[in-house]
C-alpha cells in the first residue's frame, strides 16, 4: 500500500500553510520597504512611517486568541476564507494608500485577517491527521511560519527593487485569489457544539488600545515633551486600557489574557522575557535596515540580502539548541542565547563603522546576532509551555505568538526614540544608539530568564505529540476540554 497521504490531506496541508505563511511574511516583509516609504513620503517621519509596522503587529497580537475562539464558535473554514479575504483585500489597498494614515489603516485591516488566518489554518490543518501525525503537521506548521518570517526582508529586497514598495502588498493579490479559489474547494466546514462563550472581543481592543498607547508615548514622548500632558495621559490610558484588560479577564469565560496560565511560574516568566527579547530582535532587525540604506547607501536589494545572513544562522542553530535545551533545560540555553545576542547587538553599534564591510565586520556580526535569536527565541517558547497542561498547549502558544508580536511593537517605537531626528552626517551615530539599545535590553530579558525553574525544557514535552488533543491557537475548544 502506498504510503503518501490523501489527496485532500495534501490539498488541505497546501493552502492551509499557504494562508498561515502569508500572514507571518507580511508581519517581516516589510520592514525593508521602510526607506521605500521614506521616499514616497518625504513629508512623514520615521516615526510617522513606524506604525505602518506597529498597527500590523498591534492588531495581530490583540485578536490572535479571540479570533481563534471565535472560530471554534462559528466555523473554522467560513473565518479562514473571511481572513484570507480580508487579508487580500487589504493588501491590495496598502499598495493603493496616497497617504500614511490610510496606509497605517490598510496595514490594521491586513492584520485583521491575518489574525483570523493564523488560528483558523492550524485547526483545519490538524482536522486531516490522526492524532500519532499531529507533531509532524504542527513541526510543518511552525517550519512554514519561522520560513516566512526569516525571509521577509530578503523577499521584500527584491519586490522593492522590482517596482517600489507596493509591490510588497500587491504580490499577495494573485496568491490570495488562488488560496480562496483553493480553499472553497477543498476545506470542509467545522464548529464546536453550540453553547461556546463569546470571546472577549472588547477586551482584544482594550488590549491594543494599552500597546499603541505606549508605542506612541515612545514614539512622540521626545517631541511632545516627557513631562507634558500629552505624554503623561498617553501613559495613563496605556495603564488604564491593561487594567481593564485584567479585570476583564479575571472575570470573562472567554478572556483575552487566561488567569489560570499566569499563575504557572514558568509561563508567565517565559513570556515576559520573551516580549522584552523581542523588544531587542525587532530593533535589531529594522536598525539594520536603516544603516544599510541611509549609512552605507546600500539598495534594498543590497540591504535585503545583506539581513539575510541572521535569519539564516537562526534556522541552523534552532535545532540543536532545542536538544541542547532537552538536555540542560531551557534556562541555560536561553541565557547563552541572549548573551551572544547582546555581544552581537553591542559590536553592531561599537564595531560596525560607515564605511561598508560586509565580509568584514557586518557578516560575523549578522551571524552572532542569528545565532543568539536562534538559540533564545524558540527555547523560551518551549519554556512558557513547560507547566502548561496538554490540552492547553495551543492557547499558551498563541499567548507567546502575541508576547513576541507585542514586543515587536515596542521594539519598533523605542527605536524610533532613541534614534530620534538627526541631521544626515549624525544618522550612524543615532542608529549605533539603538543597537546599543537593543543591547541593554536583553539584559531584563536575560534576569527574567534566570527565574525559570531550573528543570524548566528537560521533560522534552512537546505539543502535539501522539494522541494528545491540540486545537487552533486560542480555541475555546482548547479550554473547554481543558483539565481543572
Amino acid at each position: 500500500m502506498s504510503s503518501r497521504p490523501p489527496l485532500r490531506r495534501r490539498s488541505v496541508t497546501a493552502v492551509t500553510l499557504v494562508g498561515a505563511f502569508m500572514a507571518f511574511l507580511d508581519a517581516t516583509i516589510v520592514n525593508i520597504a521602510v526607506p521605500d516609504m521614506e521616499t514616497s513620503f518625504p513629508r512623514n517621519s520615521l516615526g510617522d512611517l513606524s506604525w505602518v509596522l506597529n498597527g500590523y503587529n498591534i492588531a495581530f497580537a490583540a485578536f490572535l486568541v479571540p479570533f481563534g475562539r471565535l472560530a471554534d464558535r462559528w466555523g473554522r473554514k467560513r473565518s479562514f476564507l473571511l481572513g484570507l479575504v480580508l487579508f487580500t483585500a487589504a493588501s491590495g489597498l496598502c499598495a493603493l494608500a496616497g497617504n500614511v494614515p490610510l496606509l497605517v489603516a490598510a496595514r490594521v485591516l491586513q492584520a485583521t485577517g491575518g489574525a483570523l488566518l493564523v488560528p483558523t489554518s492550524l485547526a483545519l490543518l490538524l482536522e486531516v491527521f490522526p492524532a500519532a501525525r499531529r507533531a509532524a503537521a504542527v513541526a510543518a506548521y511552525g517550519a512554514a511560519s519561522a520560513v516566512a518570517a526569516g525571509i521577509g526582508p530578503s523577499v521584500g529586497g527584491v519586490l522593492v527593487a522590482l517596482r517600489g514598495w507596493e509591490l510588497v502588498f500587491l504580490v499577495n493579490l494573485p496568491l490570495g485569489v488562488v488560496t480562496a479559489v483553493a480553499g472553497w474547494r477543498v476545506l470542509t466546514e467545522s464548529r464546536e457544539p453550540r453553547g461556546l462563550p463569546l470571546p472577549d472581543l472588547p477586551g482584544a481592543g482594550l488590549l491594543g488600545v494599552a500597546v499603541g498607547a505606549l508605542a506612541l508615548a515612545a514614539v512622540k514622548g521626545q517631541d511632545w515633551g516627557w513631562g507634558t500632558r500629552a505624554t503623561l495621559g498617553t501613559l495613563a490610558l496605556a495603564a488604564a486600557a491593561l487594567l481593564a484588560v485584567a479585570l476583564r479577564s479575571a472575570r470573562h469565560a472567554a478572556p483575552v489574557v487566561d488567569p489560570a496560565l499566569l499563575r504557572l511560574r514558568s509561563f508567565s516568566v517565559a513570556n515576559a522575557a520573551s516580549l522584552i527579547f523581542a523588544i531587542a530582535f525587532f530593533a535589531t532587525l529594522l536598525c539594520n535596515v536603516l544603516y544599510l540604506t541611509a549609512v552605507w547607501d546600500y539598495s534594498t536589494l543590497r540591504a535585503g540580502l545583506a539581513v539575510t545572513p541572521a535569519p539564516i544562522a537562526a534556522s541552523l542553530v534552532a535545532l540543536p539548541a532545542e536538544r541542547l535545551a532537552r538536555r540542560f533545560g531551557a534556562r541555560a540555553v536561553c541565557v547563552a542565547g541572549m548573551l551572544v545576542f547582546a555581544a552581537g547587538a553591542c559590536l553592531y553599534g561599537t564595531w560596525i563603522g560607515p564605511h561598508p564591510d560586509f565580509a568584514g565586520a557586518w557578516l560575523p556580526v549578522s551571524a552572532l546576532t542569528g545565532i543568539g535569536a536562534g538559540a533564545s527565541l524558540p527555547g523560551l517558547g518551549a519554556a512558557a509551555l513547560a507547566d502548561v497542561p496538554p490540552a492547553r498547549f495551543a492557547v499558551g502558544t498563541a499567548a507567546n505568538s502575541a508576547a513576541r508580536q507585542t514586543g515587536a511593537v515596542l521594539g519598533v517605537a523605542l527605536l524610533v526614540a532613541a534614534v530620534g531626528t538627526p541631521a544626515p552626517d549624525a544618522l550612524g551615530h543615532a542608529l549605533q544608539r539603538g543597537w546599543l539599545l537593543a543591547a541593554a535590553c536583553t539584559v531584563p530579558a536575560i534576569l527574567l530568564t534566570l527565574c525559570l525553574p531550573g528543570g524548566t525544557g528537560r521533560a522534552g514535552r512537546a505539543p502535539a505529540a501522539a494522541g494528545e488533543e491540540v486545537s487552533a491557537p486560542g480555541s475555546a475548544a482548547t479550554l473547554r476540554r481543558a483539565e481543572p
